[in-house]
């Protein structure tokens, strides 16, 4: 997948029934941040993280805030879509910790022709495990301006490719690059997994 794509890392939610901040949790020998970037940056030619209030610098990775602070995930993007340096843009949220490297390259192949690439859980869009094309990034402006800030509400408005569990299913074959981590007991269960 390294021909052209950056990968974009959403670290700035609030994490109010987590409790903490979720990109900070510990995984491993660091942080679920470092984990994702450790975990998902070979298969891509540039990292972002966006967001975070408590992620230390990462080798190789631009660090940057949203100008739209508090306005959730779609700020994160619109963020990340402006400094990426390359037209695809694979968002990852940072509580999906089990994203398969995989998935990048096959939504990325399927990114022809149009403006976002979403797997799709029964009638649930994955929004933010999903490809995007750099020039979304005016129009998510425009809606975070008029106060709309639902990631849904970009994909009722972008021509997207919906990728559902069978397509899913030759890269994950169990879907847990759709598992994530909300609650201190999802976490709890996650360590458990691993």
């Amino acid at each position: 997948m390294a021909d052209g794509c950056t990968l974009l890392i959403l670290a700035g939610g609030r994490s109010r029934r987590m409790g903490r901040d979720k990109a900070a949790l510990p995984a491993g020998n660091g942080t679920l941040i470092e984990h994702l970037v450790h975990r998902l940056s070979p298969v891509v030619d540039e990292t972002i993280v966006a967001g975070g209030r408590t992620t230390p610098p990462l080798d190789g990775v631009r660090q940057i805030g949203d100008r739209y602070p508090g306005m959730g995930p779609l700020a994160g993007m619109q963020a990340g879509l402006l400094q990426a340096h390359h037209p695809l843009v694979w968002v990852v949220a940072c509580d999906l910790p089990d994203v398969e490297p995989g998935l990048g390259a096959l939504l990325r192949g399927l990114a022809t022709g149009v403006e976002a690439v979403v797997p799709r859980l029964g009638t649930e869009p994955e929004g933010l495990c999903a490809v995007y094309d750099r020039s979304l990034a005016g129009g998510i402006e425009r809606m975070l301006q008029a106060g709309e800030r639902r990631v849904q509400d970009l994909l009722a408005r972008a021509d997207v490719r919906y990728v559902d569990a069978a397509e899913l299913r030759r890269i994950d074959p169990e879907l847990r690059s759709f598992r994530n981590i909300n609650t201190p007991a999802d976490y709890e269960a996650w360590l458990t997994m691993r």
